[in-house]
This record gives structure tokens, C-alpha cells and sequence, in this order.
């Protein structure tokens, strides 16, 4: 089991720079302190997809630099644990599931969800088995779709209900509609994969895979703008949900390129990794909600975690949101997803990136979204509390 933290602190001063606040806190860059490149500890996180966790298999993973394993129990609900038997350390992913209990293929151990081993093949007295080491096991749901684990010291800070810490139409599948993409992973630090989500470089990043024309969308794929690259001119404004950048062509004419810039409540980005962005694809079209989750697998992995989310009572409703998606985000999606990738991917190591970087006044989101994921990896330290998710910030946007 990993430590939940390489940081030693105390208090910081804010009247010292943020490189200097503490002499116990190393940071290798602004914000950045050493051992937040592996993950941030103590939060749910959406592991797996349901789906791809079998009912008599163990199913082998990465997170926060650690090697996990889950399974599914007697009741078909998800385990997950360490991945290495405590006997002699052979990784339990390899082993078998009997009765909804996981055995390890070496010696024959077999361990439950919370990690205890109940069976040594050679031992018959309770006494015996006692002496057996346990292995760290983690709490573990299922939840809209998705296969989710508790990854941290639930001795020091216990597990909140799920419920509480995922977008609400997770809970609500009578008012809502997603579809979920499949997981991806960039070849990138998880820290600059959120980075890379800032709200106004879609207007070059994404200029081919957005922009559409301003004609009324009626169905089938859209119609992207015409205007070049070179030609295009970008606006800066502050909206209810943070900065965004405004596409326009040379004359200063908006182009549509599917974000809202006013009546849309909630944050865009929530701990510990999630990124909530609403969208128009093209006009006339019924707008939807994309959430990402961009977590730590290893330092230089990150794991991409995405769907779309439309509110949809009716049988009506559904099916215009099913349409959209197909013809509409599920392309779109696709796209900036291998456009994002790639950026974040060129930036090569998260330290290297930040030492060598010049923000500039649009950066005011990213860095506030530094400070608070430094703030949420510090806490713990010098304040002995998990940062929690702020009121509302995962209710639905539109």
C-alpha cells in the first residue's frame, strides 16, 4: 500500500511566495508539491467500468501508483484491494474467485472484501489464521454504470457516502440520460491532463473539431466552420463558470463553437479530478453535459473517464438525446478527447512543464485549480482534515 503523502508541513505562511512557504514542504514547482504528480489520496474515484469487471474474474489495475485488484463478492458487489498477496507477494490479480472470495494461485489464501484472509490451506484453527497478515483493501460501490473505490486511509479519514461525491444524475436515472465513452489513457501526468482542460484553448486546440456553422442543426453530422485557423481571433470573458475563451472569425464575428457563456450554475472543475463543461454542439441542438474524470494511474499515465448527460424525463427526451449523441457528441467528444491527449502529451514531465511555463491573465482558472488540488494534497498534513467538495459543485449545469 502506498502512503497517502510524501509532504511534511506545517501551516503555511500566505505572506511567503508559494515555492517558499514552509521549509518541510518540498516543491518542485509553484503549487506543486513533491509526490501530488502520483495522485491525489482519499476521494472516490471511478476505477472501472461496470462492464469490465466479470462476475468469476479478477480484473488487475492502476491508481494513484498503486497495483489494485477488484472482483465481484457472492453478491455480485465490487471488492477492491492491494495487489499482492501478504504471504510471499505474488500479485492477486493472477489468482482465482471462489464463493465471492479471492484466492491467491501461489499457496491458496483466500481473502474477502475487507481484505482478511479466511482460508490458509494447510491451517484448520481460527487461531492460526489470525497470524496471517491482512491485505489493504479499500472501499468499493457500483454506481451509474461505473466500478468506484475509496482509495485512502479510512482510518483517518473515513469513506463519505458515494452518493455525495458524484455528479447527482448518477443517482437519478428516472430525470437523466448518459452514455458512457470508453476509458482512455494518455501518456501523460494526470496533473497536466487537467491542465489541458482550461476553457479557452478549445478555440485553437479544437478549432477543426468544434467550430460549426450558425445554420440550425436538424440531424445527422455537423457542419463545421470554413473559416482558417490563421483567420480566426479569439475573446476572453467572465462567465458564471469561470473564464472562457470566444471564438471569431477575422471581421470579429462569434463562431459557434458549442460553449455556454451565461446562465450556467455549478463548478467546472470538482475535486478530485473532475471536469464538467456544458455543451451546445450545434445550434438548434439539445444541449448536454460532458464530465470527465482525468485521474493518476502512474506519474506519466492518466486515465480518462467520460460521458454524456443530458436531462431526460420522457421517452421523447431520450431519444433526442440519443440522437445528439450519436450524430452529434459522441464524434465531437472523440476528437477533442485525441486533440487533448496529444497537447498533454507534448508537454512531457509535469515538473519540467511547470518550471518553464509564463502564465498569463487568462490562467487565472488553472491556477486556482492548482491551489486547490495542492491544498487538498497538503491538508492532510498540516491540518489533519480531507478537503472537501464545495456545496453544488456537482449538480447539473444546466
Amino acid at each position: 500500500m502506498t502512503e497517502m503523502t510524501t509532504v511534511k508541513a506545517r501551516k503555511p505562511d500566505p505572506a511567503k511566495p508559494s515555492t517558499e512557504l514552509d521549509a518541510d514542504i518540498v516543491e518542485v514547482a509553484p503549487n506543486l508539491p513533491a509526490g501530488l504528480p502520483k495522485g491525489l489520496r482519499n476521494y472516490w474515484y471511478p476505477v472501472l467500468q461496470s462492464e469490465e469487471l466479470p462476475a468469476d474474474k479478477p480484473v488487475a489495475f492502476m491508481a494513484l501508483c498503486e497495483p489494485l485488484v477488484a472482483w465481484r463478492d457472492a453478491q455480485g458487489n465490487p471488492c477492491v484491494v492491494h495487489d499482492r498477496c501478504p504471504h510471499r507477494s505474488i500479485k492477486l490479480s493472477v489468482g482465482r474467485v471462489y464463493d465471492g472470495n479471492l484466492q491467491c494461485i501461489l499457496h491458496g489464501l483466500r481473502f474477502n472484501g475487507q481484505g482478511r484472509c479466511i482460508m490458509i490451506p494447510w491451517e484448520e484453527e481460527l487461531d492460526d489464521r489470525k497470524k496471517m497478515p491482512s491485505v489493504a483493501a479499500y472501499p468499493a460501490r457500483e454506481l451509474g454504470g461505473y466500478v468506484w473505490a475509496y482509495l485512502g486511509d479510512t482510518a483517518k479519514f473515513p469513506a463519505p457516502p458515494l452518493e455525495q461525491e458524484v455528479p447527482e444524475e448518477l443517482s437519478k436515472p428516472d430525470e437523466f440520460i448518459w452514455f458512457k465513452l470508453p476509458t482512455e489513457v494518455w501518456r501523460a501526468n494526470w496533473l497536466l491532463s487537467i491542465d489541458g482542460s482550461d476553457a479557452f484553448h478549445a478555440v485553437v486546440l479544437h478549432a477543426s473539431s468544434q467550430a460549426v456553422t450558425a445554420k440550425t442543426w436538424t440531424g445527422g453530422k455537423a457542419e463545421h466552420a470554413d473559416v482558417p485557423l490563421h483567420e480566426r481571433r479569439m475573446k476572453i470573458v467572465k462567465t458564471s463558470h469561470g473564464i472562457r475563451g470566444v471564438a471569431l472569425d477575422a471581421e470579429g464575428t462569434p463562431l459557434h463553437h458549442g460553449h455556454f457563456t451565461v446562465d450556467v450554475k455549478g463548478d467546472r472543475f470538482a475535486l478530485p479530478c473532475l471536469h464538467t463543461n456544458p455543451i451546445m454542439p450545434a445550434p438548434g441542438a439539445v444541449p448536454y453535459t460532458s464530465r470527465l474524470w482525468q485521474l493518476a494511474i502512474d506519474e506519466s499515465h492518466t486515465q480518462i473517464v467520460r460521458y454524456a448527460v443530458w436531462r431526460a424525463h420522457t421517452a421523447e427526451e431520450r431519444q433526442k438525446a440519443t440522437r445528439v449523441f450519436h450524430d452529434l457528441a459522441l464524434p465531437r467528444l472523440q476528437k477533442v478527447s485525441a486533440e487533448d491527449a496529444f497537447a498533454a502529451e507534448a508537454q512531457g514531465d509535469v515538473v519540467t512543464a511547470r518550471q518553464n511555463e509564463n502564465l498569463l491573465s487568462p490562467d487565472v482558472d488553472v491556477v486556482g485549480v492548482r491551489r486547490l488540488l495542492r491544498k487538498a494534497f497538503v491538508s492532510p498534513v498540516t491540518e489533519g482534515k480531507r478537503v472537501g467538495l464545495e456545496k453544488g459543485s456537482l449538480t447539473y449545469p444546466l
